[in-house]
């Protein structure tokens, strides 16, 4: 028997969609063009994602796959929070699941296999920290936590007091130098 290798009819249609199009703007040579492609935000993303969205939804356009990547930064630039949101609801969803499984198959080994219940319980609480921690970020997304700050810069000679008492801020006034002098104890 003898193993032949044989290319995939999509062969052809790949090589287009594995190539990132570049667009010319007026003004930047074809080196610079690259560069700030290959530094930016949607393309870094982009080269990062590919191959698990390859593994997961087969083989895509990285053209279009940066393209919508592009599309999220704009709409996060805008004010729009709804992609971040809706990302971490699927993700601590998708953590919670994992913690799920993986204490369900710690209870199937606790009998019998102790070190394995005991790996499987680890990852378990690892994956429900997670979970946590996600659906505490979403919630400071939502509701963004209020700051109420008295704050005193103290630097050499002046002091900066941010906020005075009554809630109003003094009027400026000029500090007087003192002299750098070292307290010694007798």
């Amino acid at each position: 028997m003898t193993n032949k290798v044989r290319k995939s009819p999509t062969a052809s249609k790949l090589g287009r969609k594995t190539a990132l199009k570049l667009v010319r703007e007026d003004g930047k040579s074809e080196a610079r063009l690259l560069a700030d492609n290959s530094l930016s935000a949607s393309t870094t993303t982009m080269a990062a994602s590919l191959p698990y969205a390859k593994n997961v939804f087969g083989e895509g356009d990285v053209t279009e796959l940066c393209a919508s990547i592009s599309d999220k930064i704009l709409a996060v630039r805008n004010g729009s929070m709804d992609g971040p949101e809706a990302l971490l609801v699927g993700q601590a969803t998708s953590l919670n699941l994992i913690y799920t499984e993986l204490t369900r198959r710690a209870a199937l080994n606790m009998g019998e296999y102790i070190h394995a219940a005991e790996r499987y319980m680890r990852l378990a609480l690892k994956a429900q920290a997670q979970c946590r921690a996600t659906i505490e970020t979403l919630a400071a997304l939502k509701n963004p936590p209020m700051v109420y700050a008295r704050q005193a810069n103290i630097a050499g000679h002046q002091q900066v007091n941010n906020y005075a008492a009554g809630g109003e801020t003094p009027p400026a006034r000029k500090i007087e130098d003192a002299p750098d002098e070292v307290l010694e104890r007798k």
